[in-house]
């Protein structure tokens, strides 16, 4: 088969049985590989694609729950033990003002855990949101304990005479505001209403919770960051 020069196309001469290593025209190389000279390369990891950079640092689930767990565990319970702040619901209210202490403090304890693990603020979002979630648990499981132990051991009306205490003052409010239906009267002082209103106000307290230490968990990883990237420079 005769084969022709890619530059001008002119064909190529046969010297010593094979064809010419140049264009006898326009003196162009003519190149050629073997097929058993090709080998495939198979580039090495150094030299193929750059693995994918995270954007954000993974959160070690393990150690970040135990953290979170100590830290609600105290948080929750040191507010019960002085008195009657469980009898009175006033614990969630003590729990939510020391929250960006405790969420600070959760958030140290996993990273000093964890010292080779990167830290960010979505890290820090997520464990103040779970500790929120906790203490609130935490804070609901001592009201219903405390609320059933003063009722059916010790025959105590304290937590009932809170509650009814608020809504007295609720319906004195609305009076004030003007006559209102006997329906509606006899509806916000029905038993239903007050078990209702009680379990919204615990939603309504572990969702204060939750928003709480995820901002101040956010706080806490961005800080943290910025001071470990200032540490490595």
């Amino acid at each position: 088969m005769t084969e022709h020069c890619a530059r001008c196309g002119a064909a190529l001469p046969i010297v010593d049985g094979d064809t010419a290593a140049f264009c006898a025209v326009c003196g162009l190389p003519q190149l050629r590989v073997s097929s058993e000279a090709m080998v495939a390369v198979v580039p090495s990891p150094a030299e193929g694609e750059p693995e994918k950079r995270l954007d954000h640092p993974r959160l070690d689930w393990g150690t970040g729950l135990r953290m979170v767990a100590l830290v609600s565990a105290v948080g929750a319970i040191a507010p019960s033990l002085l008195p009657g702040t469980v009898a009175t619901g006033s614990a969630g209210g003590l729990s939510l003002l020391a929250m960006p202490l405790l969420t600070v403090a959760a958030v140290t304890l996993y990273h000093r855990s964890r010292p080779r693990r990167e830290i960010s603020p979505i890290i820090g979002g997520r464990l103040g949101a779970t500790l929120g979630l906790m203490v609130g648990a935490w804070i609901a499981f001592l009201t219903g304990a405390v609320g059933f132990t003063l009722r059916y051991h010790y025959h105590s009306t304290t937590l009932d005479s809170a509650l009814q205490q608020g809504f007295d003052s609720m319906m004195v409010r609305m009076q004030e505001a003007g006559p209102q239906p006997p329906e509606l009267i006899g509806f916000i002082r029905s038993p239903e209403f007050l078990a209702g209103s009680f379990l919204m106000g615990h939603v309504f307290s572990i969702l204060l919770l939750v928003i709480t230490g995820t901002v101040c968990g956010w706080l806490a990883g961005a800080l943290l960051r910025s001071r470990r990237q200032r540490l490595t420079q």
